[in-house]
């Protein structure tokens, strides 16, 4: 049995994948959203929010209920 080991394939990260997800959606998204938009784990998701919030290219929002967080693009896009 031979084991053959491959590259991934080039492409966008799940981190620009999730920046590129909340910038299409100028009225907000939540986590709960952006996971089944991507098929991504919620624990994945988070830690990709964490590290847009902290460069600041995101923010979050508590909607009027407090229920849920939504986020929002910190810059219009290009």
């Amino acid at each position: 049995m031979s084991i053959r080991i491959i590259k991934g394939s080039s492409g966008p990260t799940t981190t620009e994948e999730v920046f590129q997800l909340i910038v299409a959606s100028p009225q907000g998204i939540t986590a709960k959203e952006i996971c089944r938009a991507l098929n991504r784990p919620v624990s994945m998701v988070q830690i990709c929010l964490k590290n847009l919030k902290s460069s600041q290219q995101i923010y979050a929002q508590a909607d009027a209920n407090a229920r849920q967080i939504k986020y929002y693009p910190r810059f219009a896009p290009n």
